[in-house]
C-alpha cells in the first residue's frame, strides 16, 4: 500500500480497446493523468499473509522480502510481527539514468536487508538521488549498499520500460550501467508478472555478466508471487550469501503458466473491488489520489465525494464480469491462444 504507482501510462491502454478509447479522450481534455497514482490494496501484514500461506503450502519455512517503491515502511512495520531473519527491511529503489549523450532511462534495483537502525539513513540517501539523480555518484553510493554485510542489490526486470522512456534510450542507459556499477550487482531478477520473452533476455544477460537469476514478483494486488526462490538457508541473511556468492535455485509457481492477460485481468479486480476489513481505504476511489494546484494529494473519494461518474462505475463493473463470473473461463481460452509459451 506504500507504493505510489504512477497513472500516467493509463490513456496509452485504455486507447486500445474499443469503446472506452472514445471515454478515455473526453477525460484526457480534462485529466492530467501525470498527476493521478494509485496505491496497491492490501497493508503490509495482508500481503505478508499471502505469501507466507503460498509458501507454506509447500510444506517449506518461508523468507520473504516485501517491497514497496521507493518506501520502507512496509518493511519496519512488518518488525513487529516477524523476526528479522525471516522478514528483512528492503526496498525497491528507482534510479534515473539520464548522462550526458544517452538517452533518459529508469532503473529499478531492490536493495534488501538494510542494516538494523540505518534504515532511515539509507532509504534517504536513495531519497536524493532519486530527487536529483547524478549519474557520477550512483556507482559509489550502489558499492557502498553492496558491502553492507548480508545485504542483497539487486537489478529488477533490467528489460522494463518506465513510461515515457524509449528503448532505444534504455538499451543505452544498460550499456553505461554495466561497466560502471556491475560490480555491485548481485542478482537479476525474473520478474514473474512479466512476459517470458523478457525473462529470457534476462536469463541471457545473467550468463553474459555471470551473475545469478533470483525471483521477483512485482505484484501489486492479491496473488502471491508467480516466482520463488529454493534455499537451504535458515535467514534471510544466510540466504543473502548463497546468491552473493552465486548459487540460486528458482521455482516457477502454477500461476505463471496462466495467460498474463487473464492474471492482469484479475489483478485489475483485486485492485478495484472493494476491502471491508481496511477502513479508510475500502473502496478504489480512496486508493487513487490526484495532485491538485496546490501539490496536495486527494483520494477521488474526497474530489468526487462518493459520485462516481457513471462511465466509470460501468468499466469497473465490466472488470467485475469478466474477472469473477463463467466469462473467466472463455476469457482464459481466448487469451491462452494469444500467449506466448515458454521456451
Amino acid at each position: 500500500m506504500h507504493s505510489q504507482e504512477c497513472l500516467s501510462f493509463l490513456p496509452r491502454y485504455l486507447h486500445r480497446v474499443p469503446g472506452v478509447s472514445q471515454i478515455t479522450r473526453r477525460y484526457e481534455q480534462a485529466v492530467d493523468f501525470s498527476r493521478a497514482y494509485w496505491t496497491p490494496p492490501l497493508n503490509p501484514a495482508a500481503a505478508m499473509r499471502i505469501e507466507l500461506a503460498q509458501i507454506a503450502g509447500l510444506g517449506l519455512q518461508a523468507l520473504v522480502s516485501l517491497t514497496d517503491h521507493d518506501d520502507i515502511q512496509a518493511g519496519l512495520a512488518l518488525q513487529f510481527a516477524h523476526d528479522r531473519a525471516e522478514s528483512p527491511v528492503p526496498v525497491e529503489w528507482t534510479v534515473p539514468y539520464d548522462a550526458p549523450g544517452h538517452g533518459a532511462s529508469i532503473l529499478h534495483i531492490g536493495v534488501h536487508n538494510l542494516p538494523p537502525c540505518r534504515e532511515r539513513f539509507w532509504m534517504s540517501a536513495m531519497a536524493a538521488y532519486t530527487a536529483a539523480p547524478k549519474e557520477t555518484r550512483l556507482p559509489e553510493l550502489l558499492r557502498s549498499l553492496a558491502r553492507i554485510p548480508e545485504s542483497l542489490v539487486v537489478l529488477n526486470h533490467p528489460f522494463w520500460l518506465e513510461e515515457g522512456v524509449d528503448a532505444a534510450d534504455h538499451e543505452r542507459a544498460l550499456a553505461r550501467f554495466f561497466p560502471e556499477c556491475l560490480e555491485s550487482i548481485h542478482a537479476f531478477e525474473l520478474n514473474a508478472t512479466r512476459p517470458w520473452k523478457e525473462n529470457a533476455a534476462t536469463i541471457a544477460l545473467c550468463r553474459t555478466h555471470e551473475r545469478p537469476l533470483i525471483s521477483g514478483g512485482d505484484r501489486h494486488a492479491c496473488e502471491p508471487g508467480a516466482a520463488i526462490n529454493l534455499t537451504n538457508a535458515r535467514s534471510f541473511s544466510e540466504f543473502a550469501g548463497e546468491v552473493r556468492e552465486g548459487c540460486s535455485t528458482l521455482l516457477l509457481m502454477p500461476q505463471y503458466r496462466e495467460p498474463l492477460g487473464l492474471r492482469i485481468l484479475e489483478a485489475g479486480w483485486d485492485i478495484l473491488r472493494p476491502y471491508p476489513e481496511f477502513p479508510g481505504r475500502e473502496h478504489w476511489t480512496d486508493r487513487i489520489f490526484y495532485r491538485g494546484e496546490d501539490g496536495a494529494s486527494r483520494p477521488l473519494s474526497v474530489i468526487w465525494k462518493e459520485r462516481v461518474p457513471w462511465m466509470l462505475a460501468g468499466a469497473t463493473g465490466l472488470v467485475q464480469v469478466l474477472a469473477t463470473t463463467p466469462l473467466r473461463a472463455a476469457m482464459r481460452l481466448v487469451l491462452l491462444e494469444r500467449s506466448e509459451a515458454m521456451q
